[in-house]
């Protein structure tokens, strides 16, 4: 039998190894699944924080709102008589309750006529707190015939408060 001739190939081209490329459809495939992974998370995240910052912007909203109502009730249903026995500096807290929330409204004797109204709206206990201060200076004013006149001091109705 006569040996099997071969084409004339260097010795190093027929004696070197194939380059092992076996599991790189593997690593690559991982590696996509872990960019592709961490994108959603990513993206859960920011929603996740837009709803919350979206659902306490709306809270401190409806505290401000709250806050106005509480001042507003307090004006309209001004009983100067009640009011009368608060010494100069002396405050009187009530608690007025809206959508949900309450206001605690504190009335203050500042001198004869002038009294500041400041409401301090927040929410329940619950997971956030919110809460939103509002206050106004009024004068008080008495007719002859024992009616009152409530006036707002500022140009603004109301000024929120820190």
């Amino acid at each position: 039998m006569k040996p099997e001739l071969r084409p004339h190939m260097p010795w190093s081209a027929r004696h070197q190894e194939p380059a092992p490329r076996r599991g790189f459809a593997l690593a690559a495939a991982l590696l996509a699944l872990l960019l592709i992974s961490a994108l959603v998370t990513g993206v859960f995240f920011a929603a996740t924080e837009e709803t919350k910052i979206g659902a306490t912007s709306a809270e401190r909203q409806l505290a401000l709102s709250v806050a106005e109502s509480a001042i507003e009730t307090t004006i309209a249903s001004w009983n100067p008589d009640s009011l009368d026995p608060i010494g100069v500096s002396a405050t009187r807290t009530t608690v007025v309750d809206a959508a949900g929330m309450s206001a605690r409204v504190h009335t203050t004797r500042l001198d004869s006529t002038l009294y500041a109204i400041v409401a301090d709206a927040f929410t329940p206990s619950g997971g956030s707190r919110v809460s939103r201060r509002i206050g106004v200076v009024v004068k008080v004013l008495r007719g002859a015939d024992h009616s009152i006149v409530i006036d707002r001091i500022s140009e603004r109705s109301w000024s929120e408060l820190f």
